[in-house]
């Protein structure tokens, strides 16, 4: 069974004397990151408020991608996906498994077995690819370890064993021969930290980053959300954000580098997490009760970030609502809605789609499991399903027990 920017110079040396905390272990301490005279900002409260975002604003007709259903790929939760040389990865942190489908939605085969001989793992968290030499390591967060496997032979190569100094590790980003890895901690001091730098080669942390205290409110709890905090896995260049913060860091070759900061008087304080905290510390750091943030009106959790052409997106949430924002990085402007709607679909398609890939020709969205009973009662029941749509016998075929489905929208010429 399944389980149902150019900114003022006076804003930017504020904004950079605050980043300066984040931070790179060196002697036992965090220090400074690197800095960023052009970040960009976005300022939630003079974004424009709209009914919804429409997906035709700034793309084509999607492909319709079903996932094909197999009695050796049952999905039940997607955590991470990639696309790569015209294949899908699609890693289901519930299994564990780490799946390959062809373009058109072929199922192809898994990536190693759960297991604890050679070449094995516990537990899958996240992924990362080398695409330069077509390898994919695993994040094994039981073991705090990253299998290599070669995504032409599918063969193992090598497993890279990091020391555990901290509670749990759920994220894993690959950049420049290094391991950027996320850290949580059930303790609270001052020298927490959020992100480990890890050689590959050695599997020693060469570096940490981004002070809890500074970045994150104080918060460094184990927390897990679908597509973890890495976002843009496929660039360059990297991002992340953590629940409490507003700034979104770039991972570069060179080291962590701030890159866009979002500003909203509303934006949760940390005095606010700071009672949080010492919540979670009462119950012995496991217990948590978040609910004194849905009753307010406060900002946080920045997520689902996705780099579109010359546009970024993500959502976060105010109290208890959601909000999705897309970004205009040449006009500075921003537009604000509680829908951010599939319209190629239908009309008035309300069913949450998640953006959560994106590359320099179209950006893929996913209809998540849980949607799926909800998406077939609302609009292939209703015969509100857009006849006009790619694979539409296919899509109007789906179950209840089908896979994900997956929509691949090119930009707007």
């Amino acid at each position: 069974m399944r389980k149902g920017f150019r900114i003022l110079s006076s804003v930017c040396v504020t904004l950079m004397v605050t980043v300066a905390c984040f931070g790179k272990k060196e002697n036992g301490k965090v220090s400074s990151i690197e800095s960023n005279s052009e970040i960009e900002v976005i300022d939630l409260d003079n974004a424009k408020q709209e009914r919804k975002l429409l997906y035709s604003s700034i793309l084509e007709r999607p492909d319709v991608i079903v996932l094909e259903t197999d009695s050796g790929c049952v999905i039940q939760n997607i955590c991470a996906i990639e696309m790569y040389k015209d294949h899908i990865y699609v890693l289901d942190d519930e299994v564990p498994a780490l799946y390959v489908f062809q373009a058109d939605g072929t199922f192809l085969r898994r990536i190693g077995h759960r297991g604890r001989g050679h070449g094995e793992y516990l537990e899958l968290s996240d992924f990362s690819i080398d695409r330069k030499n077509g390898v994919v390591y695993l994040w094994d967060d039981a073991l705090d370890m990253a299998h290599r496997y070669d995504l032409q032979t599918y063969e193992y190569l090598s497993s890279v064993k990091t020391e555990r100094n901290g509670y749990r590790s759920y994220n894993m980003q690959r950049v420049d021969g290094k391991l950027y890895v996320s850290r949580t901690s059930l303790d609270v001091s001052a020298e927490n930290y959020l992100l480990k730098e890890i050689d590959e080669k050695m599997g020693i942390q060469t570096a940490s980053y981004l002070r809890a205290e500074d970045y994150n409110k104080g918060w460094n709890f184990p927390l897990r959300f679908p597509f973890g905090f890495f976002y843009s896995k496929n660039t360059d260049e990297p991002k992340y954000i953590e629940m409490f913060s507003d700034t979104i860091v770039s991972v570069t070759k060179d080291g962590i580098m701030p890159y866009a900061v979002v500003k909203s008087k509303d934006f949760v304080t940390k005095e606010k997490v700071g009672e949080l905290v010492r919540h979670v510390e009462a119950e012995g750091g496991l217990g948590y009760d978040l609910s004194g943030l849905y009753d307010g009106e406060w900002v946080y959790h920045v997520s689902r970030f996705v780099e579109l052409d010359g546009k970024v997106s993500f959502q976060y949430r105010k109290g208890a609502d959601r909000y999705y924002l897309l970004h205009d990085l040449k006009t500075k402007k921003s537009s604000v809605s509680q829908f951010f709607v599939n319209d190629y679909l239908c009309e008035e398609n309300n069913i949450p789609l998640d953006m959560c890939y994106s590359d320099e020709k179209g950006v893929l969205s996913v209809l998540r499991i849980d949607f799926i009973p909800y998406f077939m009662e609302s609009i292939i029941s209703s015969g509100r399903l857009n006849p006009d749509i790619d694979d539409y016998e296919k899509l109007m075929g789906i179950t209840e027990d089908a896979n994900p489905v997956l929509f691949y929208h090119p930009y707007k010429k």
